[in-house]
């Protein structure tokens, strides 16, 4: 796949997102000539895409993404976030020779060894962590894909250094990979690929559970014995995703579960304070890694932890290196997490606000709620909706009841949040995102938490998660200023009466 672009190859560019600037620049890089389409004109009117054509590149405007691509006569890059539907007329993009996803086609050109983080929930905060273990013990990791830069501009910064003489800023790859880049790939091969966890997203694309779970599963078909997939046992998919391809493999299980007996494969085992690993040369067996000053609560933030430190492990091993399980232990500790994943705001007149934008589908509200601490009684309002990405919001209900006194919704899906959830929690519903807050706050008494995690995609009313969050920060803010101190009774009733 080196030479899929080449000096003068005539290259299409589907999606003019981040993905598509940086897979755009690179092929420009590279001697191709490149046209780039995306639905959205307005796209282009940025600095960005004005310093592309500036270099040659064209911008198609004349047209919209659709079938026509299909029959394209040479390379074609894919942007994750267009579904193929648009530009192949089928749910799940076809493998055409001429196709490839951007982090595929990048992968191919990256000229280090590469980590790859993949799964429903959990895979942003997991990449970051293994980036930030494997910086405590001395590595310069690329850090990105889905999640922050695309790996084409990392491509890009190494193929610029290494052409003035200087040496790559980077020696290792950790990159977040989605179902959207799963689902067409062709040729991929990390040495580690973390599957974190299965769970329904995405059915406003897919439609069905099936498919969703067959784009996640698509790269480990592709896996040959220099991969290694760590699996998480506490799931049933593992069982069944094990037989469809040629890796090694590596588990992470929470200490208890009964989980198949692993053999003489790499394990680690969740405890409570501490995580003990099995199975890796030079590593005494059920060698313990304290976990006491890990700062991020929650069961799910335990599981990213628990695949980080195996994925630590295993890439020294793997790179023949003294695995330091001092400095990964103080890279346990230092590690404070990102912003939009149960983030702590503020506090305003005794009540706790925390952003957890980032919680676009119901798993990922389930983890946040099973996160929190035991209480008398439920102590959270919890803000939800957005854009409904085609599942039910019923499993929500046994964390609800153990933890949320009331639910605000907000959005396109607030009615069908409503409707679902109504039975079992109170739900008010809001106009527009700073009255949700508005409710919040005051459905909230003193020691208790405002929670946005919204189960939903934030397209309705945001360009990302990311704008969210911050209008959530923003909201939070207005609060603190008009009611500053420690909240007493005196804050305006914002609920419907009767």
């Amino acid at each position: 796949m080196e030479e899929f672009i080449g000096r003068g190859s005539e290259v299409l560019v589907i999606g003019g997102g981040r993905s598509g600037l940086a897979a755009a620049n690179l092929a420009l890089d590279l001697g191709a000539s490149v046209s780039v389409v995306d639905d959205d004109p307005g796209t282009f009117a940025t600095p960005p895409w004005e310093a592309l054509r500036r270099h040659g590149g064209r911008i198609l405007s004349d047209r919209r993404i659709g079938p026509w691509i299909r029959e394209w006569p040479s390379p074609v890059l894919v942007s994750p976030g267009v579904p193929p539907v648009r530009w192949s007329g089928e749910v799940v993009a076809p493998p055409l020779p001429q196709v490839r996803g951007e982090l595929e086609w990048a992968a191919s050109l990256w000229p280090h060894p590469v980590i790859a983080i993949a799964g429903t929930n959990g895979k942003s905060t997991t990449t970051a962590l293994v980036a930030h273990l494997l910086a405590e013990a001395g590595w310069r990791p690329f850090v990105g894909g889905n999640f922050g830069t695309p790996l084409s501009e990392g491509v890009r910064k190494v193929r610029e250094a290494i052409g003035k003489g200087r040496p790559s800023p980077y020696d290792v790859g950790v990159v977040e990979v989605s179902s959207f880049q799963t689902e067409s790939m062709q040729s991929f091969s990390p040495v580690l690929y973390l599957l974190l966890n299965i769970t329904p997203d995405h059915l406003d694309r897919y439609g069905d559970y099936a498919l969703y779970r067959g784009a996640k599963m698509r790269a480990v078909s592709l896996f040959g014995p220099d991969t290694t997939v760590i699996w998480n046992a506490d799931q049933e998919d593992y069982r069944s995703g094990r037989s469809i391809g040629s890796a090694r493999e590596a588990f992470v299980i929470r200490a208890g579960s009964p989980g198949d007996a692993f053999g003489d494969a790499p394990v680690l085992r969740i405890h409570p304070d501490r995580m003990e690993i099995a199975g890796v040369s030079g590593i005494v067996p059920g060698r313990a890694v304290s976990t006491e000053k890990f700062m991020l609560t929650g069961g799910g933030n335990r599981q990213n932890l628990g695949f980080s430190l195996l994925a630590a492990v295993l890439f020294l091993e793997g790179q023949g290196r003294t695995v330091p399980l001092d400095l990964l232990e103080r890279g346990v500790a230092t590690f404070t997490g990102l912003p939009h994943r149960m983030e702590r705001i503020a506090t305003v007149r005794g009540v706790t606000f925390v952003n957890d934008s980032k919680a676009t589908n119901v798993g990922a509200v389930e983890a946040a709620l099973a996160g929190l601490s035991d209480v008398e009684k439920p102590n959270t309002v919890l803000i939800m909706g957005g854009r409904d990405k085609g599942g039910s919001y019923l499993p929500l209900v046994p964390g609800i009841r153990r933890h949320v006194k009331e639910v605000v919704v907000l959005g396109e899906a607030r009615e069908k949040i409503r409707q679902e959830l109504s039975p079992y929690v109170a739900v008010e519903e809001a106009s527009d995102f700073y009255e949700a807050v508005a409710r919040a706050f005051s459905a909230a008494d003193p020691g208790e938490i405002v929670l946005l995690s919204p189960a939903c995609s934030s397209y309705d009313m945001f360009h990302g998660y990311e704008e969210r969050g911050d209008r959530f920060r923003e909201a939070v803010r207005r609060l603190e200023e008009q009611f500053g101190g420690e909240r007493t009774r005196h804050a305006p009733d914002h609920r419907h009466k009767g």
